[in-house]
């Protein structure tokens, strides 16, 4: 996985495994992340749909992505110590490639020498933990009176475990049968809840169920992202039952509260109905993303 002097470098990248975790580790443990994507675990669970490789580049971790669509070999920042130096010189034996999910700390240094671009529908969008557990003032009656509807039920709240994997991955499926739009990215995302349910105990994450009786009706599954903020990366809940969604992010927020001060629920991906539904739960911010086109 390591790589030095080299005439390309996809000679030197290596499809993703759980061998590799120790490494991540390792440089995100040194350099946190910022941005939802940046996780080991994330990377893992995705990497059969997106195609992801890494290799040690000139010290950095180097991470690159393609998916079926795209016309170009898209990179992660580098993760290391001097990002911008290796984002500055050509990668070796690349004509074009995209950086990707810069996060705005590093655009301001690169955008002094290279046309960064905003990337909005990649931002994240990340809430006070606090604000969501207690859903004080006028801003939060709404979801106040859908958790409210929702407790009448008499749900339970229990911490994720693995033996919860069929009952999610069913869960999942349920929901990907009822898309009509999207149908092609809402299949992606039920693979990558498939690989992470899957290696539940071989991976950082964890999460909540919520049950009715002895049935499921929702669950969400995400990861300490940095020092301050906790990343949730996927969350279901049953249709059926009005303001289940809106308990199960109640119920997480609850669950995180002792290690998170901030929770990154992701980006909204330019979808309309999306956005509206992440700027409904009042975001305290949004963490900026950028990209560049390398093009020689």
């Amino acid at each position: 996985m390591r790589c030095g002097a080299m005439k390309c470098i996809l000679d030197a990248m290596q499809p993703i495994s759980m061998s590799q975790r120790a490494t991540f580790d390792r440089y995100f443990a040194e350099f946190p992340p910022k941005c939802c994507e940046m996780t080991f675990a994330n990377i893992f669970c995705w990497a059969d749909v997106k195609h992801h490789q890494v290799c040690v580049y000139r010290d950095h971790l180097l991470v690159s992505y393609r998916r079926e669509s795209d016309s170009e070999l898209r990179f992660f920042p580098p993760i290391g110590g001097h990002p911008e130096e290796i984002m500055r010189d050509p990668l070796p034996g690349l004509r074009t490639y995209r950086w990707e999910r810069i996060p705005c700390s590093l655009s301001h240094g690169l955008s002094q020498s290279a046309p960064v671009a905003f990337d909005r529908d990649n931002s994240d969008y990340y809430y006070n933990v606090d604000e969501l557990i207690a859903l004080k003032g006028k801003k939060f009656e709404g979801k106040r009176n859908l958790i409210r509807r929702f407790a009448s039920l008499g749900p339970t709240v229990r911490t994720l475990q693995a033996r919860d994997a069929t009952n999610c991955i069913e869960l999942q499926e349920r929901w990907l049968s009822e898309q009509e739009a999207g149908r092609n990215s809402a299949a992606e995302e039920t693979f990558a809840v498939k690989v992470a349910l899957q290696h539940f105990d071989l991976l950082p994450i964890k999460g909540v169920v919520v049950e009715i009786g002895e049935k499921l009706v929702g669950f969400a599954i995400g990861e300490r992202l940095n020092s301050s903020m906790f990343v949730e990366h996927h969350e279901k809940a049953e249709r059926e039952f009005k303001g289940a969604y809106e308990y199960v992010l109640h119920a997480l927020a609850r669950e995180i509260v002792a290690e998170a001060t901030f929770l990154n629920r992701g980006q909204d991906l330019g979808i309309p109905g999306l956005r509206q539904a992440k700027l409904s739960w009042r975001p305290a911010g949004v963490v900026k993303k950028f990209s560049l086109m390398v093009a020689s």
